[in-house]
């Protein structure tokens, strides 16, 4: 992380310092980098030897906690992520054309919360919940399970940005240091987005690697 150790040294008000840290250490955590296949051997890429509680991590050869950019397979990840998108906007399109078109739950919330004392909060989940096809829905656990109990407000009505959205979720962490040394809080989509054009964008050899971080 040097010469970019923020160990107390910088705190939040910096302008190039979102937040800092006590300790760190190389671990995925469950956000491992695959690996371009083929290529699960080379030297270039780290795996961190323990997790936090002293424990040794097994990393399995088709991840890394990190490596070179281009030893890093980022598109995978990202393709499952849009695919898994498609298939729950279209399954929900294709369940909701046979009821009336249905309203999202946050609409019921907002009319409990202009008139709450006329509009209960009960109704207003009785209200969503009756709906035909979300009715219907509840009544499909499988689908429940794919598109959510509130598809309208999960999946939105385009699909494009449904997929732009999903593919920008997958790969980004808590926060980004990046190699002139900002630390960024990835809090947002724009930061997400900010994020996977910022690996993209790194050249071939540039380090990209997992620290899991106490702040």
């Amino acid at each position: 992380m040097a010469p970019f150790d923020y160990n107390r040294d910088a705190g939040v008000g910096d302008a190039h310092v979102e937040t800092w840290w006590d300790y760190w250490q190389i671990d995925g955590r469950g956000c491992e980098f695959l690996v371009v296949p083929g290529h699960e051997d080379d030297p270039r890429l780290i795996r961190g030897a323990k997790a936090l509680s002293g424990e040794p991590r097994n990393v399995p050869p088709e991840l890394c906690d990190g490596g070179p950019r281009a030893l890093l397979d980022l598109d995978t990840p990202r393709a499952r992520a849009a695919a898994e998108a498609r298939r729950a906007f279209e399954a929900w399109q294709d369940f909701a054309k046979a009821y009336p078109p249905v309203r999202s739950a946050s609409e019921f919330r907002a009319r409990h919360f202009a008139d709450p004392e006329n509009y209960p909060r009960a109704q207003a989940l009785e209200d969503f919940r009756t709906q035909p096809a979300i009715a219907a829905l509840l009544d499909t656990p499988e689908l429940e399970d794919l598109v959510g109990d509130d598809p309208i407000a999960n999946l939105g009505e385009d699909l494009g940005l449904l997929v732009r959205h999903a593919v920008d979720e997958v790969l980004p962490s808590n926060g980004l240091l990046t190699l002139d040394g900002r630390w960024l809080d990835i809090a947002n989509a724009d930061r997400r987005r900010y994020f996977n054009d910022y690996l993209d964008a790194l050249p071939a050899d540039a380090y990209a690697v997992r620290v899991l971080y106490h702040g």
